[in-house]
C-alpha cells in the first residue's frame, strides 16, 4: 500500500511528516494507531517554549510515529553520538 506523507512545513525546527486519517486507507491508519497505543512509549517533547508528552512507537523502519487526533506523524530517528 503506497501512502504519500506530507512534510510539515510549519515546523521546520521539528522536521517530520504527516498523513490525515481521511486521506489514507482506514487499515493503514488503524495499524499505526494500534502500534502506538499498544507498544508506544511516553516521551516529553519541547518546542518553542511549549512542552507536551506524546506516546511514540519506534518502528522497525527507522521512524518514530505518534498521533495527534486524526493526524498520524512520523520522523526519522537519528541516533545520538556516543549511544
Amino acid at each position: 500500500m503506497t501512502v504519500t506523507w506530507t512534510y510539515a512545513k510549519s515546523y521546520p525546527d521539528a522536521p517530520h511528516q504527516y498523513v490525515l486519517r481521511d486521506k489514507v486507507p482506514a487499515a493503514f491508519f488503524e495499524y499505526y494507531a494500534e502500534k502506538i497505543r499498544e507498544e508506544g512509549v511516553r516521551e516529553r517533547f519541547e518546542l518553542r517554549g511549549r512542552v507536551a508528552t506524546y506516546r511514540y512507537w519506534y518502528g522497525p523502519d527507522g521512524f518514530k510515529y505518534w498521533r495527534v487526533g486524526q493526524i498520524l506523524n512520523r520522523c526519522k530517528v537519528v541516533p545520538q553520538a556516543g549511544c
